[in-house]
């Protein structure tokens, strides 16, 4: 057998086992888990009383409680939707790149709707305690050879078979994860057509008929080490010794220690179900390496119980079951006793409904405007007109039970009234948004363990970024505001340049390839609706100190957001007094009142200067420059020209500086007492 063919085999024994491995250490927990998602799609009642009380024709209601606590901590979640930022960590990383690679992992969030991602693992965790989301590669589109990173929703958190072995968290630690789908044979053809099961195989043109054996695709990622030794060299470079060929003169090996070389393996296997759980695997269809130090599938968990090592996860619905089937046991009674009592009839004397006995039998369904009756004696006295009975009482003591039952709802979930949004027993608005924060974080860790995987997928991108951004290119990024824009990285300049900042050498814009980051994970509020809240606190402070218009005024109106609201604070901003600006707020640099007078004289000298001159080229002033020496003509023509260049040149120095030059004033003053007949002198 060929040794490729014997890795292959070997392969696919090994994703067998470690699916029957997951199996059946979460055997419980999967089952547990169906019966939740089947209770909150409505199975409340057990199949055999559903089937008596039907055939006796007995009420069977079903009252969906839970999912109104489901959508809480969904919805909770989507209004602080969690943040990854970046950060520089050693000296080789730079703090304008760092932001650069958070806009970038920010736009890979928004082109692959990371958000849905999101949504979805919490939203499983709550229902079941069982979540996931995963980072793929893929192409950036057809036509293009560029590899991007996205993220994928899992929608069936069942169809993931996590590392059992893992005990963080965020899944960091995982070293196997298995992640399948069931596809017809049809559809596996058609994606698969060079495989050996489409080739033997082949559909029939039925696709309900060949639809009924599903075919098992899965993805077999799995950590691999291969044992190496890292050296660390006298000046100070590290690296595997596999990969030195020679060392440069003069370094040596300072330091060595054995360790492994990681990488992630991602195995496209197929095969088919065998029964309910088990599956045979028979041929290995494509694989890959990940471009990641760690395996990109994130768990999202909710509660987690370790029994003797046997861990139990439960989302927000498995403790209120049982209150929620009380629930509807108790109001069917009710509706089922009060149904049953007889409605309230109308009594009278024999002899008054003759004639009218059709109106009188519809009194109880219909009604009328008037009734008539026939006015009957009885004992020589006239009867009393029909009167109807007193109306049966409700059912108290099974609406009594409901309402503990809905309490116990409540209990369970750690959601009460006021977190629900309804007005609860608070005699104080305080008390009332103290009693929602407790059902905030009665449920908190949902959040909380969703930050954590996306804490995680944020390392995974980090990781990813500088193998799949090795080339020269403009990447996409987003702002904090989502605006969207590019920016170059990895992109050569053609001669080095200092970082004023950093003061280092700087040789490559947004070098993906050096330096290390390191990232964290913030919730809250989208831009916007900070945005929103900020300008509501904007205006309610102005209320209180009108004078914030005068000096912010600018700032008010452009946090506002409706049409306009940028050009209005544009012209509000030129009211506001210069010294309350930034120097980017700035729109031209202030000058001072006196630079303006001598730069006003200076205009003045300037203008004579040229006029002398013109004068001078014109031969308006012939006859007096006839009487005056050749010398003196070109004196004068060479002082006129200089002075109007230096003067020029100042000008230019003054606007930029905004200070005017010590020596302006007493040049202007030299230049004219020395020509006296060509310009007046200027002023001090």
């Amino acid at each position: 057998m060929p040794d490729n063919q014997k890795k292959h085999d070997e392969i696919l024994a090994e994703a067998k086992r470690f699916r029957d491995k997951c199996i059946e250490v979460n055997s419980e927990n999967r089952r547990l888990a169906v019966d939740d998602l089947q209770f909150l799609s409505g199975k409340h009642w057990d199949s055999r009383d559903v089937a008596l009380r039907e055939k006796e024709g007995r009420p069977v209601l079903t009252i969906d409680k839970l999912s109104t606590f489901v959508r809480q901590i969904k919805n909770d979640q989507r209004i602080n939707k969690p943040s990854i930022k970046v950060h520089p960590v050693d000296s080789e990383s730079d703090p304008e790149t760092a932001k650069v690679r958070q806009g970038m992992i920010r736009y890979i969030e928004y082109n692959s709707n990371a958000s849905i991602a999101y949504d979805t693992a919490i939203g499983s965790a709550s229902e079941t305690g069982l979540g996931y989301f995963r980072i793929i590669t893929e192409y950036e589109r057809e036509d293009s050879f560029d590899v991007v990173p996205r993220f994928v929703r899992i929608r069936n958190p069942l169809t993931v078979h996590f590392d059992p072995d893992s005990i963080e968290g965020d899944g960091s630690d995982a070293r196997r994860v298995l992640v399948e789908e069931r596809l017809g044979v049809s559809e596996f053809c058609s994606k698969y057509p060079d495989s050996e099961i489409a080739k033997t195989r082949k559909t029939t043109g039925n696709a309900a008929r060949d639809d009924m054996d599903d075919i098992l695709v899965a993805e077999y990622l799995r950590v691999e080490e291969d044992a190496d030794e890292l050296i660390r060299l006298s000046n100070g470079e590290t690296g595997w010794k596999s990969e030195l060929l020679s060392l440069p003169p003069g370094v040596t090996i300072a330091n060595s220690r054995k360790s492994a070389r990681r990488s992630v393996v991602n195995y496209k296997i197929a095969g088919k179900c065998v029964g309910d759980d088990s599956a045979e695997f028979g041929e290995l269809l494509e694989s890959s390496e990940v471009p990641c130090r760690w395996i990109p599938v994130f768990p999202v968990y909710g509660n987690e119980i370790d029994i003797e090592g046997k861990v139990v996860r439960s989302g927000v619905i498995r403790g209120a079951k049982d209150p929620s089937r009380m629930y509807d046991y108790w109001m069917t009674a009710a509706t089922e006793e009060y149904a049953m009592r007889t409605k309230s009839p109308w009594i009278g004397a024999e002899g008054q409904f003759e004639g009218k006995e059709a109106q009188w039998s519809q009194a109880n369904r219909r009604s009328f405007a008037y009734l008539e009756y026939k006015p009957r004696t009885v004992g020589g006295q006239l009867a009393p007109p029909p009167m109807r009975q007193p109306m049966a009482d409700v059912p108290v003591g099974a609406i009594t039970m409901a309402a503990h039952a809905s309490d116990d709802i409540k209990a369970t979930t750690g959601m009460f009234d006021a977190a629900l949004g309804a007005r609860g027993p608070a005699t104080s608005g305080i008390q009332e948004r103290e009693q929602k924060r407790q059902g905030g974080v009665a449920n908190f860790h949902y959040t909380d363990n969703l930050n954590r995987a996306v804490l995680q997928a944020g390392r995974c991108l980090l990781d990813m970024i500088p193998r799949l951004f090795d080339t020269e290119r403009v990447a996409r990024i987003m702002g904090e505001d989502d605006t969207i824009t590019s920016a170059p990285i990895n992109k050569r300049l053609e001669q080095p340049e200092m970082d004023e900042k950093t003061g280092k050498l700087k040789t490559t814009i947004n070098d993906m390839s050096v330096g290390q980051y390191d990232c964290t994970v913030s919730a809250g509020p989208s831009f916007s609706t900070l945005r929103q809240e900020a300008s509501e606190s904007m205006v309610s402070f102005g209320q209180s100190w009108p004078k914030l218009m005068d000096i912010a005024g600018d700032k008010v109106v452009r946090a506002m957001d409706w049409p306009g609201a940028e050009e209005i604070a544009e012209r509000i901003a030129k009211t506001i007094p210069p010294e309350l600006l930034d120097e980017e707020e700035r729109a031209a640099p202030q000058i001072p009142p006196e630079v303006m007078q001598i730069m006003q004289q200076a205009q003045v000298h300037i203008q004579q200067l040229e006029a002398a001159l013109q004068d001078a080229e014109q031969g308006i002033e012939k006859e007096r420059i006839k009487a005056a020496s050749a010398e003196n003509v070109a004196r004068i023509n060479a002082t006129s020209r200089q002075d109007v260049e230096e003067l020029k040149g100042w000008i230019a120095m003054l606007t930029q500086q905004m200070q005017p030059p010590p020596a302006l004033a007493g040049a202007a003053m030299a230049t004219g007492q020395q020509e006296p007949g060509v310009m007046p002198q200027m002023e001090q």
